[in-house]
């Protein structure tokens, strides 16, 4: 039997002889069960062998985990991996935790703590819900891998929405392509001949590999005139243009921008593609790392060696939804193009919602699965169950818990959301 309920905000499974929602048995019911159904009683769940019991309970959350990979494996075959940029470093921001642990333009970071980065992406990742946490980097500077010690420092951070979290930084930056956009109109680089993807091949005689050299460059120049060899389709040009007078509060990233109105076309933006083999390992890969992922910072949380601020509830979900879908319908050219995007995104974070759903049905707190399977593995080892009088305790004790966490993640929710407004 199924049935909707008046506030259909979750899902769960009642069992024959359960005596709530959580799957607690009630010993009346099953004595009065096995008296009225006699030998037919072995086929109800509680009266299965614990090994039956604990492979029912845990088919939950592993199907939550078999559809994430089914998601991430049937995008990744269809359109390829998500869109990544290489993890080279760009610039380091001045006074920031990683320019005092010694980052350099053009380092690579290899891993953090020892787990792999394959993209830029993968640093803040591995950095947003840990700050003043001291961790191993290796970087490859030069051909030679360097190791650097650092702990990011906790930022407010307001993300394009208007929201504010506070996050762990390091003050990185991707490594963006000397490659311009369009010089900006009435410029001095439109003046001094710049066009579109024109692409920089040396300022002041000094080869540039990434935008943000430009602007350390421009900083040594002054109000000089600079030389600049660019390329343009096959042929190398040279042209000198003079920068417009900084003006105060400038930050030193953005000296190009405002001093020559030049702009780069952004990351060298890389997409892997699959075959169908390949393509169920991507898909257990994405799985995995946000298994990790999440789980090491919940741990944290419980271990009280980081804020639970990055929890997040119903009320989350639905925001990040929300912007998710603005987001893909902003990036798209056209409405074909944001239809595509806003469906692709979207079931992109339903695997991601689903991973989240099966870690924390798999958290050992009575009430929840992974607390039937932390009973279940006493009854193997005792050879009898635990007594009713303590199951119950320790449902009411998960119940009180689960609410906390609840409590804990609107909480959260609710503060972004007044900031976006406040």
């Amino acid at each position: 039997m199924w049935r909707i309920a008046a506030l259909p905000l979750g899902g769960y499974v009642k069992f024959l002889g359960d005596a709530g929602a959580a799957s607690e048995p009630d010993a009346d019911k099953l004595d009065e069960m096995r008296a009225r159904m006699g030998p037919d009683a072995e086929k109800c769940y509680h009266f299965k062998p614990v090994w039956q019991r604990a492979i029912v309970t845990a088919a939950g959350p592993v199907a939550n985990f078999i559809l994430a990979i089914a998601i991430f494996s049937a995008l990744a075959l269809s359109f390829g991996s998500q869109p990544y940029l290489p993890p080279v470093v760009g610039a380091v921001a001045p006074d920031s935790a990683a320019e005092e642990a010694g980052f350099q333009p053009m380092d690579e970071v290899v891993s953090i703590n020892g787990n792999a980065v394959d993209s830029f992406q993968d640093i803040p990742a591995e950095i947003v819900w840990r700050p003043g946490e001291l961790l191993d980097v290796t970087v490859m500077r030069d051909g030679s891998p360097v190791l650097l010690r650092v702990a990011a420092r906790a930022v407010e951070v307001e993300d394009r929405f208007g929201g504010t979290r506070t996050m762990g930084q390091l003050g990185l930056a991707s490594l963006q392509l000397p490659v311009i956009r369009a010089p900006l109109a009435d410029s001095a680089a439109e003046q001094a001949g710049f066009e579109a993807l024109d692409r920089i091949i040396s300022v002041n005689g000094q080869d540039i590999r990434g935008f943000h050299e430009v602007d350390a460059l421009l900083a040594e120049a002054g109000d000089s005139p600079i030389d600049f060899v660019v390329r343009r389709e096959e042929t190398e040009i040279e042209l000198t243009v003079t920068p417009s007078p900084a003006p105060v509060g400038m930050a030193r990233d953005d000296a190009a921008t405002v001093r020559l109105g030049l702009i780069s076309v952004g990351g060298e933006s890389r997409r892997d593609y699959f075959n169908p083999v390949t393509a169920v390992g991507y898909g257990m890969e994405q799985t995995w790392m946000a298994v990790s992922t999440t789980g090491r910072y919940v741990s944290r949380v419980v271990t009280g060696r980081v804020s639970p601020e990055l929890l997040n509830g119903p009320l989350g979900i639905a925001t990040t939804a929300g912007q998710t879908a603005l987001s893909s319908v902003e990036a798209g050219s056209n409405a074909g193009e944001s239809t595509f995007l806003l469906v692709i995104n979207l079931i992109y974070l339903a695997g991601f919602l689903s991973v989240g759903l099966g870690l924390v049905n798999l958290l050992p707190i009575p009430i929840l699965d992974g607390g039937h399977l932390v009973y279940y593995a006493y009854e193997a080892v005792a050879r009898r169950p635990l007594s009713m009088k303590a199951q119950a305790l320790g449902f009411r004790v998960g119940l009180a818990l689960v609410l906390g966490m609840m409590l804990v993640a609107t909480w959260n929710d609710l503060n972004y959301l007044l900031g976006q407004i406040f």
